[in-house]
């Protein structure tokens, strides 16, 4: 049996029964039809492309029409405002007679020149460093705690300030702008999967307490980042899951004893603390910062030895097993009403795409460099048409998180558009680097396990749902 699930002209099942097969189909509501019709233009002009004769060129065209003319009427359009705006577009914008490709524009991308001197300076010194002494063993790294751990320690001593770029003024820190961070995010995806996805948790942990109304935690917990440049993990992840709550809160004398399982923390062994998010009686979120081990009166927790992932094995990801774990109320970073989780993702759909669009840099630079030695014109105008699209991708990116203009929806199109982007950059990075690309310690090798990581990294059941609808 073939699955197709896409839209099909009406006499279709009866030219089906005639053959004597059996078919299943289905009616759609109407904005499902819409959102159909839609695919359905996509991938006739796929076929346009294809056409290989001037009558199956005929054809296909006849088939965009009669998609197109379905649209208009399923929307109830007027006809003649559709090729008004197109005359008017015409006069403005010219049409396609004059037969002109565009080669290149020169570049207006948003980057660090875009930032303030001392925010500029911060990120070009911290370039270059993750450029000189981590890109080289970026491939170690990724799978070796050992030398990542090397790594951090050097981090710590040599350049404290990237893990203070979510720290506050108030407290010695950064306190970098949204701009500033996001780029910061792209350039460190770049050089070291593992790095920048562990420094990331730090940084979540950081902003947390920052803005946490417990004055007696902040006092407690964030001078030891400027100081000793301590780093803190977050664990509450599973607060996204529906049904029954992984981990659980009972209110006690003096604090909360949480029970259950945490099934995804990452950094153990990096972090001293980390913030884990449970679930209230009430259905209310309840997030502590607690150091994972067990002390007196403390209670029971049992950790997993890391878990063998494919990409940032090396980043110690562990799981959790509590049993009446106690976190006092001057350990509370907050209480935040049920399914808050949620309203914070919707915040921040866009905020795991950063890494995806480093990569995907760094994919497209691969390719650059292979193809200078296949020189190949073919591989030359795909690598172009790559490039364009990221460019593209990435001024809205950078726009969407400072500029409050794009709606919910037109922010998740767009996360769905980066991770589909970034599935090919880096298959093309692969492609390119022919057979050695198989080698575990090959830059595109990487950077494809990498990916796997980055298209996943806070999914939520909206991005999920419509990464089938936009793909």
């Amino acid at each position: 049996m073939i699955t197709y699930h896409k839209l099909i002209r009406d006499k279709i099942p009866e030219i089906i029964a005639s053959t004597g097969k059996e078919y299943n189909v289905t009616k759609l509501e109407q904005a499902d039809y819409q959102q159909a019709l839609k695919l359905k233009l996509i991938e006739e002009s796929k076929e346009v492309l294809t056409a290989g004769s001037q009558k199956s060129l005929e054809e296909e065209i006849a088939d965009v029409y009669e998609v197109i003319e379905a649209l208009i009427d399923s929307y109830n359009l007027d006809v003649n405002q559709i090729q008004k705006i197109q005359k008017e577009k015409a006069e403005k914008k010219g049409k396609f007679t004059r037969k002109i490709k565009l080669i290149s524009v020169e570049d207006t991308l948003i980057t660090v020149k875009n930032l303030e001197n001392s925010e500029q300076k911060l990120l070009q010194q911290l370039e270059q460093y993750i450029q000189d002494k981590v890109s080289p063993q970026a491939n170690i790294i990724d799978n070796d705690a050992s030398t990542l751990n090397k790594i951090v320690q050097e981090i710590k001593k040599t350049q404290p300030d990237l893990f203070r770029l979510k720290l506050s003024r108030q407290w010695g820190g950064i306190e970098i702008s949204k701009l500033g961070f996001y780029l910061w995010q792209t350039m460190i995806a770049k050089y070291s999967g593992a790095l920048a996805f562990l420094q990331t948790q730090h940084q979540s942990a950081v902003s947390m307490l920052c803005q946490s109304e417990n004055k007696i935690a902040q006092e407690k917990y964030l001078p030891s980042i400027f100081n000793n440049c301590e780093l803190y993990g977050v664990g509450f992840s599973h607060l996204r899951r529906q049904g029954k709550p992984a981990l659980k809160a009972i209110p006690v004398t003096g604090g909360y004893q949480l029970t259950g399982n945490i099934p995804w923390i990452t950094g153990y062994g990096f972090f001293s603390h980390f913030i884990v998010g449970a679930t209230l009686p009430d259905g209310e979120e309840i997030y502590g910062i607690t150091a994972l081990k067990t002390e007196e009166k403390q209670g029971k927790i049992e950790l997993s030895k890391p878990l063998n992932l494919s990409a940032f094995n090396s980043t110690n990801t562990v799981t959790a097993q509590l049993n009446q774990w106690f976190i006092s109320e001057e350990d509370v970073i907050g209480i935040k009403p049920s399914l808050s989780i949620h309203q914070r993702d919707k915040q921040n759909i866009l905020h795991h795409g950063f890494f995806a669009l480093g990569c995907c840099q760094a994919a497209l630079e691969i390719c650059v460099n292979n193809n200078q030695k296949l020189n190949l014109t073919e591989v030359n105008e795909g690598i172009n048409l790559l490039t364009a699209e990221f460019e593209s991708l990435w001024q809205k990116m950078f726009t969407a998180v400072t500029e409050n203009t794009y709606s919910e929806q037109d922010k998740l199109r767009l996360r769905v558009s980066v991770i589909n982007l970034l599935y090919r950059c880096v298959s093309s990075a692969v492609i390119t680097s022919k057979g050695a690309a198989n080698g575990l310690n090959h830059p595109a090798n990487r950077l494809y396990r990498e990916a796997l990581v980055y298209g996943v990294s806070g999914q939520t059941i909206p991005l999920l749902a419509n990464y089938f609808k936009f793909i």
